[in-house]
């Protein structure tokens, strides 16, 4: 019995079960009135009686409801299992209890799709058995005449049950019926072989989509369990992949040769992340799938062979304690204080009593010597004397311990991964980037990306993530509740360093992961320019200038990821730079929408019960995700991309910035002497240039180069200056900050 069928048996005897759950409340009208799902006294809680919600429950204070089933769970804190098992010994049904369906032949069982077309019999059906082999539903093919719009026929495939007699109570107990209905309540779509499963529970599982290529996969390689679900890959989101949950054999996953039968395969791995997907030949017929001949050049075991596991990051290894705890105590110069190793292998700040003491704890004699001198007091003073440690204190991606001069007083802890479903939050990501493919495998392989980074303490380039969106749609949750633990849970704000707005960025060093969330938007165009300028030099330079306040600058070599998000109005999309061409690979720019969570309950309560149940799973799965040849680029691991509306929508918002970029890319590439003529030169000269398509993009009519230079003379007049002689305007443009002019040589 389903979930459902149980959920439906359960309304029938709602009153009863109301007064046995919920003794404190009453009856007022057609519901059932009390505190919460506890069974205190109240009237916050609402159980439909009778009506077409009969068996549904609403709880107004707490913001949540479901079914009886879910209200039974939450009265006493049991699983869903464990729920189950409450109901059937409340309606006295046996755990083993199940109606035996009659003989029947689907075959010779006629369907009628409307009242006017009436089904041809069957032409296959493919039984669907239970996991002890009996069979209470078939998926039937139906093969339909010739019409006006399809002259040539058509097929048709639709699910037969073993179900109660429609539009009567569900009664667990009565005679059932083979009926022509489908699958409706989530996860309940079943999967084809379930039997097998239970019956081999050693071989390896090889999941296919549809029946037929099920039946001929299993002649192929007989030694695995191949199975799939009904419904194709339209409803792989809704199989009921339960017993594969706790399978400890491999399980491999063939998709068919097209784009639906790939993202069916890639949503199945995400909700079994020790699966293992197989790569299909580019050169293979569109559509083509095991049923199907199979190429002469094709070897399929060669293909279901070289589905192995997934590559697996190398964990780093902190730097180990050494054997003589007493190598473990250091001085920093900078703070006058004293470091050492604490139980958990970070690194603690003591005073020089304390390192005293720690010395005479370890066995250091404090017998004085003739010239009144201990053995303490002479390493205290070495020590402090001989020192060579320049930076004591945390270091983004890197485990504590001493690494030549500098020395990391704290780990690195990313969220360990653990295998388990994380379906939901992979869900909650792809509805929260509108459902486009293009945006989502970019946010999961920066973030695969990113955390393999901390994890192995290995540097490398990579971009910033830029999420733009309208308010209230998740991007800062995004950011804060997910990214930041899975890279080690510890966040800076960088905004006010990289917009120029400080010089001083130490606070930035002790953490993985940067963010600028929702920043007012800059008002000139230094400070974008500045953080454009940061951008390419904090995450696509190893070595950084780290300059805490009152201390001198170090050079630290911290493994960062940064993430920007923003809101879509106009003004606020301009806290993101001028994007230049030199800009355009550095950036990864997605677009954010509001969306309805898919699952039943407050908001509030969902995110937080996704965090706390999919987090760690979803940490293992990104753990487990290589890059596709596809989107491969070499210095960051990945392509960058940019929503092409968000794009659009910032060139036409700042013409101008573009015009900086190409200026600084293409005039002051090798030459840094000031810049002088008119409009139609400078335009001229841009359009020659290997940046002809940025320039005639934004070059839309004749008089745009003077436009956007007067725009720029208002906004940075030292740099963009002008004259006028002769009716004629010419202009003097200097070489950006930083650069040392030699314009008078």
């Amino acid at each position: 019995m389903t979930l459902t069928e149980l959920s439906d048996a359960l309304s029938v005897r709602v009153a009863e079960l109301c007064s046995q759950l919920l003794p404190a409340g009453r009856q007022v009208g057609p519901q059932w009135i009390v505190g919460n799902v506890f069974g205190d006294a109240g009237d916050s809680l609402y159980v439909e009686l009778s009506g077409p919600k009969q068996g549904l429950w609403y709880d107004h204070a707490a913001g949540q409801g479901g079914d009886l089933l879910e209200l039974i769970g939450q009265h006493h804190v049991y699983s869903k299992a464990q729920s189950a098992q409450w109901a059937r010994e409340f309606l006295g049904i046996r755990d083993d209890y199940q109606p035996e369906p009659r003989r029947f032949d689907p075959l010779k069982h006629g369907h009628r799709n409307d009242a006017s077309q009436p089904y041809r019999y069957g032409s296959a059906a493919w039984p669907y058995p239970d996991a002890d082999g009996a069979i209470y539903a078939y998926v039937v093919r139906f093969d339909l005449p010739a019409t006006p719009e399809h002259p040539n026929g058509s097929k048709d495939v639709r699910p037969l049950r073993f179900l109660p007699p429609e539009n009567q109570p569900p009664d667990p107990l009565n005679p059932r019926h083979w009926r022509w209905k489908g699958w409706t309540a989530p996860d309940d779509v079943p999967l084809f072989n379930l039997h097998l499963l239970a019956r081999r529970p050693t071989d390896p599982v090889l999941i296919v989509e549809g029946e037929k290529t099920a039946i001929a996969a299993a002649k192929l390689f007989p030694s695995h369990v191949v199975i799939t679900w009904q419904g194709g890959s339209k409803r792989i989101q809704r199989a009921a992949i339960d017993p594969l949950l706790t399978r400890d054999t491999p399980i491999i996953l063939w998709p068919d040769a097209d784009k639906p039968g790939r993202d069916a395969m890639i949503y199945l791995k995400a909700r079994l992340p020790s699966s293992r997907l197989v790569s299909l030949p580019a050169t293979l017929p569109e559509g083509w799938d095991l049923a199907d001949p199979i190429p002469a050049d094709v070897s399929i075991q060669g293909l279901l062979d070289a589905a192995g596991d997934p590559p697996r990051p190398v964990q780093a290894e902190p730097v180990p304690a050494s054997p003589n705890p007493l190598d473990d105590l250091h001085y920093d110069p900078n703070s006058g204080q004293w470091w050492t190793r604490n139980l958990w292998g970070d690194y603690a700040q003591i005073n020089g009593d304390r390192a005293r003491t720690f010395l005479l704890e370890s066995g250091v004699s404090h017998v004085k010597d003739e010239t009144g001198t201990s053995e303490v007091d002479r390493q205290l003073l070495r020590r402090t004397r001989d020192t060579l440690i320049e930076y004591a204190g945390p270091l983004a991606g890197h485990r504590a311990g001493l690494y030549g001069t500098i020395l990391v007083t704290r780990s690195v802890v990313p969220l360990p991964g653990a295998p388990g479903d994380c379906s939901r939050i992979l869900t909650y990501i792809h509805n929260l980037l509108d459902q486009n493919d293009d945006q989502y495998w970019r946010i999961i392989y920066w973030l695969a990306l990113r955390r393999q980074a901390v994890l192995t303490g290995t540097w490398r380039s990579s971009q910033a993530l830029a999420l733009v969106g309208p308010a209230a749609c998740g991007k800062s949750f995004l950011q804060s509740a997910v990214i930041t633990p899975l890279l080690g849970g510890r966040i800076a704000k960088p905004y006010r360093y990289m917009s120029g707005a400080t010089d001083f960025n130490g606070d930035l060093f002790a953490s993985e992961h940067l963010a600028i969330e929702d920043e007012a938007p800059g008002r000139d165009i230094h400070s974008r320019r500045a953080l454009g300028s940061n951008i390419k030099s904090m995450l696509f330079a190893q070595n950084q200038s780290c300059h805490p306040k009152n201390r001198q600058a170090i050079t630290l070599r911290p493994i960062w990821a940064m993430s920007i998000s923003l809101n879509d109005e106009p003004e606020n999309l301009q806290v993101l730079p001028p994007l230049d061409p030199s800009l355009l690979d550095k950036l990864i720019i997605l677009r954010c929408v509001r969306h309805t969570l898919p699952w039943p309950g407050d908001e509030i309560t969902v995110l937080k019960d996704i965090l706390q149940t999919e987090l760690q799973p979803f940490a293992h799965y990104l753990d487990g995700l290589v890059v596709p040849e596809h989107l491969v680029e070499p210095r960051c691991g990945l392509k960058a991309y940019q929503h092409p509306a968000i794009l659009e929508e910032l060139m036409q918002l700042s013409p101008e910035h573009q015009l900086v970029g190409l200026i600084d890319t293409v005039i002051f590439e090798n030459e840094f002497l000031i810049w002088r003529g008119t409009a139609a030169d400078l335009e001229t000269a841009l359009r020659d240039s290997k940046y002809a398509r940025e320039a005639d993009r934004l070059f839309r009519f004749n008089t745009a180069c003077g436009v956007y230079l007067a725009r720029l003379h208002e906004q940075d007049p030292e740099r963009f200056t002008k004259t006028k002689s002769n009716g004629k305007v010419r202009w003097a443009i200097s070489p950006p900050a930083g650069v040392n002019s030699n314009a008078w040589a």
